[in-house]
């Protein structure tokens, strides 16, 4: 049976409580446009923003009974129709009950009158709040009866899911392994790092450390993306890397990167669910690989495959974690060197509000090789084919903190402290500063913010060779 989840940002879903709790005890109801993304795990019906409704559009407004008026409903529907999204009806009880008969009928009869007015593929789900909690379930065309919700996630500074069915069999930890970290989380804590699904997307320098540290830390199931074959001098910073893969590579064809960190990860846990895939991300069959996941790691140094990652954190609300590093060097003498991790969700600035990416680096990348290499001698990008100086330390102290960024969202053992946008690490001046860049609001991410499967990836058919310019809409923040 499919399973359903509701994905709501943590302002927004304050915003709800706010407008649903404001009369307790009596019933209150809002709504919430949202989009829908079907994945091999499910489908996850993501919301994009509250709908409050006016005062005068209760009709009947008790402690156990709520009406809205017409124009309510048709409201709701124009605002469908008119921004190719669907619903989900919002409601509060004035205590822990559930979804009664009238429940059933209202939200029925409104739901008939929206597929008159929603796209193909949009969502009609519901959430009811109460003091100290929250149910969902979905209503799906043709089905008599609604899909309770197996998880309802509320993302902010830290990833909040509430089953309201409780926890299950996935939560069991091994505690005589992670007896250190149950400690330092505790039980909950290390189960919720076990049950987060992980894709990171560049297993180099800052990606292979990564997801290393991501499976002794318990983290069971990951995804790997990453095109390269593994090359003589990878072996000075890729863990999972070893001589024996260069003797390997002398033999016969060079093996991918991706492979061979995999294999080294199935080493340590055996048990860990890795799928390598060896791919690009700007693919679209590779990029739909990561709509399961619940955080994404970015760790490859194109731009191309940046922003589309980028696209992906919002129109599907996946919280990502960017790591860059660079380092400048002279007549073979480090002259600069510095890190950034960005963590990358609604709510916060994305790589196009933080100037991270840069349009004409895409408009290159996405170019044949040979055009590539014209645009650099001629002055237009810098750096495309140039191979840069990578340190394994410095890339590994950066995958730490990113890493520890994670463990924060997992788990918010830093609590308030943990609200964090950037990271700025000075590797000359041995400092680490956060940062945070305005949010644009022109930009792609609030305009493609939630729509899930109902906006199109600006990502390559899956048969287009790579040479193939990149469709305009990525080359600015302002267009989508």
């Amino acid at each position: 049976m499919t399973e359903f989840r509701i994905k709501i940002v943590q302002a927004d879903f304050e915003e709800l409580e706010q407008l649903l709790f404001t009369e307790l005890p009596k019933e209150s109801a809002a709504f919430a446009l949202a989009g829908a993304a079907t994945h091999r795990g499910g489908t996850d019906v993501v919301v994009r923003r509250p709908i409050a409704i006016p005062d005068e559009h209760f009709s009947v407004q008790s402690e156990y009974h709520l009406r809205i008026a017409t124009a309510a409903v048709n409201g709701l529907c124009a605002l469908c129709e008119a921004n190719g999204l669907g619903a989900i009806l919002c409601h509060s009880h004035p205590e822990d009950l559930p979804y009664s008969p009238s429940d059933d009928y209202g939200e029925c009869r409104i739901i008939e009158v929206l597929r008159a007015f929603i796209p193909d593929g949009a969502p009609t789900a519901s959430l009811l709040f109460f003091p100290g909690g929250v149910r969902g379930r979905v209503w799906l065309p043709g089905e008599e009866r609604p899909i309770p919700v197996s998880e309802i996630v509320v993302i902010g500074r830290a990833l909040r899911r509430i089953r309201p069915d409780g926890p299950d069999g996935d939560d069991a930890v091994d505690e005589a392994l992670f007896d250190r970290q149950v400690r330092a989380f505790g039980r909950e804590g290390q189960a919720l790092i076990g049950r987060t699904k992980v894709g990171i997307v560049g297993v180099g320098g800052t990606g292979s450390p990564t997801v290393e540290q991501l499976v002794r830390l318990g983290v069971r199931d990951l995804v790997l993306v990453d095109p390269d074959d593994f090359e003589h001098s990878n072996l000075t910073r890729v863990y999972g890397t070893f001589a024996s893969s260069l003797a390997e590579t002398a033999e016969r064809a060079a093996p991918k990167k991706v492979d061979l960190v995999a294999a080294h990860l199935k080493r340590i846990k055996p048990e860990t669910l890795v799928e390598p895939i060896p791919g690009n991300v700007v693919v679209d069959e590779v990029a739909r690989k990561l709509l399961d996941r619940d955080v994404i790691f970015l760790c490859t140094d194109d731009h191309w495959g940046r922003s589309i990652v980028n696209q992906v954190a919002y129109q599907y609300s996946i919280p990502t974690i960017n790591l860059g590093m660079r380092i400048a060097a002279e007549d073979e003498r480090i002259r600069a060197a510095s890190g950034a991790i960005d963590v990358v969700r609604p709510g916060l600035p994305c790589l196009w509000c933080s100037q991270f990416l840069r349009a004409d680096r895409i408009a290159a990348e996405s170019m044949p090789r040979r055009d590539r290499e014209a645009r650099e001698r001629e002055g237009y990008v810098e750096g495309l084919e140039r191979t840069g100086p990578s340190v394994v330390s410095m890339t590994t102290a950066l995958s730490g903190m990113a890493v520890t960024l994670f463990l924060q969202f997992v788990t918010d053992f830093m609590g308030q402290t943990g609200e964090i946008a950037r990271l700025n690490y000075d590797v000359m001046k041995g400092t680490v500063r956060r940062g945070r860049a305005p949010i644009n609001d022109a930009c792609i991410c609030g305009k493609v913010r939630g729509f899930g499967d109902l906006r199109l990836l600006n990502t390559l058919p899956n048969a287009t060779p790579l040479g193939q310019r990149v469709n305009s809409s990525l080359l600015g923040p302002g267009t989508t």
